[in-house]
């Protein structure tokens, strides 16, 4: 079948058969997502129809699975034809190569945060990829995340942008807001993301979070010849809970596996994990994370999540974690967040940056006051 039969042929789908294409590309991805993991059962070897495969390989990207399914060929579990192996093959390469220009950011990066004497770890896709897959290839990324010390995060984004020539993508809110409540820094490095965190999740968990905690330990990896701090074992587990909840709404493929894989690679201990979530008041984010894996995933009662699903969550963590199950997310987890926020000078000083932004912050949105406030309002009303 030719491009323009093909095309002709999706176009003509009707609801129902475009419902089952959908339905059966979901069923592959999850075949991905969950290829090599212990505690479930063994997938049998499947192979995808080209009437589907472009669809597929939309959802690996969409889902970060293109080195999982590449890991799933060589190891015989995903069957492709001569022309689906080159699709596949000429996407991963394009990955990857993205990887290695972020990797090299990260070791121009990690010299300069230390000649400055800031605090730093690798988060996200360089350090999973490094610690917990048994091929780095596996674990396919685009940005740059690096979490800083709160109190240094300023200087942290003038380095980028000074000694990187990097950009924000956008103005601070209000000045002084990114060091004491946002939840990261964006600063492009020519064609790369760098995201400086000041903490390991946006909203209203990302302000109960101990990041004394955080940078009380590290585990380095290497990135080619240099040694680059990543989080600890409990950390890491922490923040890939965070993103398997709530990093993204539906949660993405890629994070629900990057759980399963720390949580037995690094052999997490259910009562250490239980005290740091009880701590960092984030037991329904960790129950959630739990719970989401193990059931999108297949994951067996013995495996080490299986035992996190019974936590007991307290009523007001639960209120906590609607706000980021919405549409309106963009909006409901500032709410929450000044409702977990200690203290009424930071509380003020918080929700009068949301309400009242700076000027440019409004302009580089195309927003007025006025059209800032209307578009919250219609999103918690849920008209748009």
């Amino acid at each position: 079948m030719n491009v323009s039969t093909e095309q002709a042929a999706q176009d003509s789908r009707s609801p129902l058969k475009e419902r089952e294409a959908t339905l059966l590309v979901r069923e592959f991805l999850l075949s991905v997502a969950g290829h090599g993991l212990s505690h479930t059962t063994p997938r049998v070897p499947f192979s995808v129809p080209e009437s589907v495969f472009d669809e597929f390989l939309g959802g690996l990207t969409t889902e970060r699975l293109v080195g999982a399914a590449a890991e799933a060929y060589t190891d015989r579990a995903l069957v492709l034809t001569s022309s689906q192996f080159d699709s596949l093959n000429r996407l991963h390469k394009d990955w990857l190569q993205q990887a290695v220009g972020v990797e090299r950011l990260l070791i121009r990066f990690a010299e300069l945060l230390r000649a400055e004497g800031i605090p730093f770890r690798s988060l996200k896709g360089v350090a999973l990829a490094q610690v917990v897959y048994r091929d780095p290839a596996w674990r396919v990324f685009a940005d740059l995340d690096v979490l800083v010390a709160a109190d240094r995060l300023d200087e942290a984004v003038q380095l980028a942008l000074r000694q990187l020539g990097g950009h924000r993508a956008e103005p601070e809110i209000r000045p002084g807001f990114d060091s004491e409540f946002a939840k990261d820094v964006l600063v492009h490095v020519d064609q790369i993301e760098l995201d400086l965190h000041r903490t390991l999740i946006s909203g209203p968990f990302g302000f109960t979070i101990g990041l004394d905690d955080v940078f009380a330990g590290s585990a380095p990896h290497r990135v080619g010849d240099v040694e680059v701090p990543a989080l600890d074992a409990v950390s890491m587990f922490m923040h890939a809970c965070y993103n398997a909840a709530l990093g993204d709404y539906p949660p993405r493929l890629s994070g629900l596996r990057d759980l399963a894989l720390v949580a037995v690679h690094l052999q997490i201990d259910r009562d250490v994990v239980a005290d740091v979530a009880r701590r960092w008041r984030a037991t329904a984010v960790v129950r959630q994370a739990a719970e989401i894996t193990v059931r999108e995933l297949g994951l067996h009662a013995s495996h080490p999540l299986s035992g996190l699903i019974n936590l007991e969550v307290r009523r007001g963590q639960r209120l906590l974690l609607r706000s980021y199950e919405t549409p309106a997310r963009s909006y409901t987890r500032p709410l929450a967040s000044a409702i977990v926020m200690r203290g009424v000078r930071s509380r003020w000083k918080f929700v009068r940056a949301l309400v009242t932004p700076s000027r440019e912050y409004l302009a580089s949105r195309g927003w007025s006051l006025r059209s800032h406030a209307a578009r919250a309002r219609d999103r918690l009303l849920g008209r748009g």
